[in-house]
């Protein structure tokens, strides 16, 4: 028993890992669009309004800060999840994201987890026992399941159209005003 819930265990944290790496994926196109749009934004605005250095110096220290916050946020807060730094999604958290995809074995897989919180509330070796071949038979169902085909990498692609704008402008302004 305790090697099938241990199994069960490595698939759940095989799958929080790349729920984080897909978080990151998506964090690196997002943060790269939105500090391209802000580069762009705040260089074409510079090229037009010619401004003094005291709004120079505010535009550069916004850019930089918010180029920053952007990193920290999209980039940064995902990496130390991965590794497992700061509190992560639990178990239970990833069944039920997992459940939305495979709605099939949602309660059996929280039943899971939630047994075996019980068989260490359990005072009787009876219940014990049978709570211990309720996991053993809800593992058995579960082990051909592959957590991992919840994620899907490949839907990322859809987000690379935020960087497509932003990139189009940056060469778009790179040939017409290369100075």
């Amino acid at each position: 028993m305790v090697n099938s819930y241990s199994i069960l265990i490595e698939k759940l944290d095989e799958f929080i890992r790349k729920y984080y790496k897909n978080l990151l994926i998506k964090g690196l196109i997002y943060s790269f669009s939105l500090v391209l749009i802000f580069f762009v934004s705040i260089t074409i605005l510079e090229y037009f309004a010619h401004f003094n250095s005291f709004i120079r110096s505010f535009l550069f220290y916004s850019f930089i800060a918010s180029t920053s916050l952007v990193v920290f946020f999209w980039i940064l807060v995902p990496i130390l999840k991965l590794y497992k730094l700061g509190s992560v999604i639990s178990h239970n958290q990833a069944a039920k994201i997992i459940g939305t995809h495979f709605t099939a074995i949602e309660d059996k897989l929280l039943n899971v987890l939630q047994l075996k919180e019980q068989i260490n509330n359990a005072t009787g070796n009876i219940s014990k026992e049978l709570i211990e071949a309720g996991i053993n038979q809800k593992i058995i169902a579960l082990k051909p399941i592959p957590f991992n085909s919840a994620i899907d990498f490949t839907k990322n692609k859809r987000y690379l159209k935020y960087a497509f704008i932003p990139v189009s402008i940056f060469i778009v302004v790179l040939f017409t005003a290369p100075s």
